[in-house]
Order: structure tokens, then sequence, then C-alpha cells
């Protein structure tokens, strides 16, 4: 069994201690007294809060900055991880492909951030505030399964403090923020399979103009540049032609190269992975940044010589954050595990279906990967995204409860995504049903209510496929 690191929680946190602000909403109603709250501006944020909302719930979004992008706009996220079958055809639908339709193959960050604020203001029953980060919450006096009763948040530019309480809360951070302040146990890393804490590499991801795209996507041989392809919107593999690279930085792997072409003629590049890094500490991602600027220009110099297209590329811009592949994994009251998803388990209480293929970044320089990069159709299980001990907590993110292996599949966007979708339809059963988060998971009608929901909503479960 693996060894939970469990973070202490005060048993109250009185609203009353601390200075209230005034949030700014950018939507009419209360945010203050929501049916459900979704914590967390990222793209299963917003598919939460839509979810919740289009089931008649009032809802409030809070974001820790100022869009609903997440890393598709801070950073730079580009192109979709697609949940594919073996053959190519979508295993996912439902408002996963509402967003992909809008945005396509790839995009630019800042058409992330309008399409997905364009989404959420079509929603009436949805109120956002920005600028907001979770900070504590408050939980009852006693002993057994908690309930979270309000989340306190503090404002990145006046520092004022402020609490919205509801009846139910999504946790749509990336870090699973807001189940760790109730207590939540959870891994941080490959802490579950027993050797250390470390956590997958870190990515500053950064853009070139002067790229020839067409001669790019017209001249991928897998003969010399090993398992890859190009398109006319992305390029990616080129394993074999960056084995020879030798980087600046002890630090640092490039393993292969990701290549997104923008609509604006610019090449987004996701490609340095830099080790060591702990994704939960801002001085180590900052870093990761420095670290990357240094190495950035070796590696450009490097395509320019070697990769056909590359010959005027000259470095564009930075995306404002460092893109973390894994943090926490929450411990819940089931556990997704690298053998369901090599194995394609879909367990009766699925709520999606992905299928990514095991994509670990080396932990350290001298890692293998132990599975080969081939997709099986598996499930999402309801009860990975239901904390231990806690009763209205839902968690829709890279941070659900998985092992090291198998969020190296799950931690996709397309992925928490349909997890967002699936917790704002949750919430509005329990609302309807009068029941909390570990009554639905326990009980098979409500789980069969609630795929019945959403498969009516669009969202496939399963159609020929098999389940666990």
């Amino acid at each position: 069994m693996p060894i939970f690191r469990i973070l202490a929680a005060t048993a109250a946190v009185v609203a009353a201690l601390f200075a209230v602000s005034q949030v700014a909403v950018a939507q009419t109603g209360d945010p203050a007294r929501p049916d459900v709250l979704v914590v967390g501006g990222t793209p299963a944020g917003v598919a939460a809060a839509i979810s919740a909302a289009r089931r008649g719930e009032r809802v409030t979004l809070v974001s820790a900055g100022d869009d609903l992008a997440g890393v598709l706009g801070d950073g730079m996220m580009d192109q979709w991880d697609l949940n594919l079958t073996p053959g190519g055809a979508p295993v996912e639908s439902g408002i996963f492909t509402e967003i992909y339709d809008r945005l396509g193959e790839s995009f630019s960050p800042q058409t992330a951030e309008e399409v997905l604020a364009q989404m959420v203001a079509a929603e009436p029953r949805v109120a956002v505030v920005y600028d907001e980060q979770p900070v504590a919450v408050t939980l009852p006096l006693g002993f057994g399964d908690a309930v979270v009763e309000s989340v306190t948040f503090q404002n990145s530019e006046t520092h004022a403090r402020s609490s919205i309480g509801a009846p139910f809360v999504i946790d749509a951070t990336d870090n699973g923020d807001v189940a760790v302040l109730a207590g939540a146990r959870y891994d941080l890393g490959r802490q579950d399979a027993g050797v250390d804490e470390r956590m997958q590499p870190v990515t500053l991801m950064f853009t070139l103009d002067g790229v020839d795209w067409p001669r790019v996507a017209s001249t991928y041989e897998p003969l010399r540049y090993g398992p890859g392809g190009a398109t006319d919107r992305s390029a990616w593999g080129y394993h074999d032609l960056m084995a020879a690279y030798e980087p600046r930085s002890a630090h640092v792997l490039v393993p292969d190269l990701n290549l997104g072409r923008l609509h604006s003629g610019e090449v987004s590049v996701n490609a340095i992975d830099v080790l060591g890094i702990n994704g939960l500490d801002p001085k180590q991602l900052d870093l990761a940044r420095r670290v990357t600027l240094r190495e950035a220009p070796l590696l450009v110099a490097y395509l320019r010589a070697k990769l056909p297209g590359f010959e005027n590329a000259r470095i564009g811009r930075f995306a404002s954050e460092v893109y973390v592949r894994e943090t926490r994994h929450i411990a819940g009251l089931e556990r997704l595990a690298g053998d369901d998803v090599w194995g394609g388990k879909i367990p009766a209480d699925t709520i999606g279906l992905a299928s990514y293929p095991i994509d670990i970044h080396p932990v350290v320089a001298t890692d293998k990967s132990a599975y080969a990069p081939q997709r099986h159709v598996y499930g999402i299980p309801f009860g990975a995204m239901v904390p231990k001990g806690l009763t209205n907590v839902l968690v829709a993110s890279p941070a659900i409860s998985a092992t090291h292996l198998a969020a190296g599949s799950a931690r996709t966007i397309p992925t928490t995504i349909e997890e967002g979708e699936a917790a704002g339809a949750a919430c509005a059963l329990a609302l309807t049903e009068k029941i909390d988060f570990l009554q639905l998971a326990q009980q098979p009608d409500d789980i069969a209510e609630l795929r019945s929901n959403l498969v009516a909503a669009g969202v496939l479960l399963s159609g020929s496929l098999r389940r666990g």
C-alpha cells in the first residue's frame, strides 16, 4: 500500500477572522451563495461549471488568474492529446467536442482564453470570479467524513480574503488544492511506486518565427527521424534526431519534439524537459524557466542545422507559465492503476472514456518507459474523483486518484474536461436526490442515473466497448 502524505487541516476555519473583500463578478447573480462552487479556472473547471448550469444549478466559478484557459493559455499548451481508438476514432464527446469544434487541432493561447470565456458567458447561471486563490476551508467540528462548508480565497492583488459557501464543491485545480486544504491524503509524484516523491519533468513552451512549415510537413522521414509524423497543423516525434542533441544543462532532456503550427504562422515548441523540479514550489518553477531560457537558443541552433524548414527559425516568445505534468495524486474511493489503463478496464462507474498512451516523461535521465506508446480504451471511474473522507467534494483534474503510471495517461486535458462535465452532472444529481458523493458512489442505481444523464448529453461511455 502506498504511504499517503497527510496535510493536517484545522477542524474549523471561521470566516469572520478574515478580511472580506468584494469579489469581481463577470456575470449577474450572487456568487457567494451558489448551488455549486467550482474552484479552478481550467478547462476542466469550465466544463464543470457549464455542465452544472445546464442542469439548472447556480454556479460560481473561481479562477486564480485572470482567464479560464489554464495551461491552454498560460502554459501555451496549444494542441490536444486526443483520446482515440487504436483505429483513430474519437472515444469522447460532450463538452470537450464543443470546445474542440471551436478551437480546432491547434490554436493560440489568446484564442483558447476567448473561446472558453465565451462559452461560460453563454451560461447565465454561471458567475465568474477572477484573481482569487483558495487558501483555507471551513469544516464542521466533529469526527467522521467531512463536509466543506465554504472555501476562503485571497485576492492576488489586494490580498483581501473572502469566503464562498456551497452545498457541493468541485476542485478543478491542477494540484487538488481544495481537497488538500480539507485534509485529503495524497501521494506526490511517483511515491506510490515506493521509490521517491520525484515528479515528471516540467516544460516551458516557446514559439519560433521563420519556420518553413510546408517543408517541415513534407519531409518527415521515419527511417531518419524515428516514429512520428507531420500534418498541416502539427508535427511530432524526431526521437532519433534528438538522440544526438547534447543539452547545455545536466538537468535537461530533449527526448523528442512536439510542434504546432499556429494560425499566426508561429510554430510552438514543446520539447525541453527540466528534471528534478517540484511543481508545487514557485522558486523551483522559476529555476526551470531560467534553465529553459538558457537552453532554448542552443536547441534552436541545432534544429537550424539539422531539420529541413528550420534554417531561418528564430525564437519568438515564451509561455507565461511553466507546464507542470504531475504533482499530487489525491487518495480517492477508487484508484486508477497502470494495469487498468493498459488492460482497457471499463468499470461499472465509468464517467468518461480515455485512451491516451501511458506517457511518462523520465523522472531521472536514466529512466526507461515500461510501456509502449499504444492506445487502450479505458474508463475513468467516478470513485477516483471522490477524495476519501470528504462527502461533498469532487476532484476533476490531473490530481484525481491515480498511480504515477496511470496518471501518465489520465493527466491530459481532454480527460480532465470529461471529468469536469461528469462532476457538474454529479452535483446536479446529488442536489436533486439529496445525497452526498459518498452515497452516490455506493449506490449502483445512482451511478446508473449519472451515467444515463451523461449519455443523454452526448458523452460516450460504452457502445461496443467491453466493460470491466
